[in-house]
Parts: C-alpha cells; structure tokens; sequence
C-alpha cells in the first residue's frame, strides 16, 4: 500500500526498470500477441456483433433481453397448461400478469381460481386490488369486505380498506374495517398507524397518540408516525 505524499496525493509508484541483459526492443518482442490469438479475438467480436449482443466487463449479455416479468409469466403459461384447474398454478399465473401490468388477464386467472375455490381469499384479494387499479372502487371495496367476511385476521385487505377511507376522509368506516383485525395482529405497524390517524381526525388526540405509540413499538423508524407525533406535539 502506498503512503499519502506530503501534498495529500496518492504517490505514483515509478515504473520498472528493464532489466539487466535485456533491452526494450527485446521486451517489445516479448510482448506481441501471437497471431493466433489476434485472429481467435477477431472472430469471437465479429460473433458478438452477428448476434446482436454486447460485452460489458466480460460479460456477454443479448441486446434485447427478456425481462423477468415475461420470464414468470412464460413459465406459469407453460404450467397452467400442464394443470390448467390447480388453482395455485392458476393463482401464480395471475399475480404474473398483474405484476406485468396485464390487469385483464389476471382478472381472468383469478376468476377461474374462484370457479374451483369460491373462498379462496388471496384471489379474491388479488382481484380486488386490480380492480382498485383499475379504478373499479366500490366492486374493490366488496370484494375486500368479502375477504374479511372469510377471513377476519386478513391484515393486507384491512389495510387497502383503511386507506381506501382515510384517503376519503371516511374515518369511521376506516375504524369499522381496521380495529377488528389490529385488535387480533396487535403487531401490524400499518394497521396501528391508521388507527390513529382515524382518532386524530375525529378528534381523539389521545387515542390517536396511543395508537402511533404502538405502531413505533412494532416499527421504530416508521417515517409517517414520527411525522405524526410531531404533529401532535409529542415525543415518540
């Protein structure tokens, strides 16, 4: 390792010396490339650019890539087709397509998982997520209620449901679709932090305080219910 010189650069070692016995024009002689390789070189490049790919860092990777959205969805396609009624293939198939954007299609996949298990709750969740993107709220929102009707404890439909609400200041039904299931996952730091912004609204300074005390315990650096204690002017 070299030493910092006194002007706080790295010093630049000094060259080697030709050795004794030796003189540049042998050295240079020395390092020419064989023939054979420059030719095995050229040919390998003339391949790269034939194939329409490129070397970065020794690495050959193709000019158009398939991505790994389009990778899942190939292989799910490939197994539905194998188990086109095992609902888990058909379920992964789905959440492929709503990865990739392709929000009908998914719709279709959870449909059919639905067909073979009415009361499967991660397609019906599933769907009431596209169907939120797709800007279908109130068929979203009964579908969510559906999944909690099935599944009391469902932390991620309560979740969608509360900020369905606080986005559109409808505090109470936020309580109405979160409390039962953050009395049960006491943990779940989102479920506690929207409790509290519900009671902060409505008034309820203290319950609110309380509730984003709790969603801190189970998630110390939650930046929203910092924010939210400074807001109310307390210490975390």
């Amino acid at each position: 390792m070299t030493q910092d010189s006194p002007a706080g650069k790295d010093t630049i070692p000094a060259e080697e010396t030709t050795g004794p016995g030796t003189t540049p024009d042998a050295e240079e002689a020395e390092q020419l490339v064989p023939a054979w390789l420059a030719v095995l070189v050229l040919v390998l490049l003339l391949a790269v650019v034939a194939t329409g790919g490129y070397i970065v860092r020794g690495i050959f990777s193709p000019a158009d890539p398939v991505n790994q959205e389009e990778r899942d969805i190939r292989k799910w396609e490939s197994l539905a087709e194998q188990s086109p009624y095992d609902p888990s293939v058909l379920l992964s198939l789905g959440s492929a397509y709503q990865r990739a954007g392709r929000l009908r299609d998914a719709v279709t996949q959870y449909d059919k998982v639905l067909e073979i298990q009415p009361n499967d709750t991660a397609a019906l969740y599933n769907r009431a997520a596209v169907l939120m993107e797709q800007g279908k709220d109130k068929l979203a929102v009964e579908q969510l209620w559906d999944v909690l009707e099935r599944d009391p404890e469902h932390v991620a439909a309560a979740k969608m449901l509360g900020e369905y609400y606080g986005d559109r200041g409808q505090y109470r039904s936020l309580i109405a679709a979160v409390r039962p299931v953050v009395e049960v996952k006491e943990s779940s730091a989102d479920l506690q932090y929207l409790m509290g912004v519900a009671y902060e609204n409505l008034g309820r300074l203290d319950w609110a305080e309380a509730r984003y005390r709790l969603a801190l315990r189970y998630y110390p650096d939650m930046p929203e219910a910092h924010t939210a204690m400074e807001r109310l002017g307390v210490e975390p």
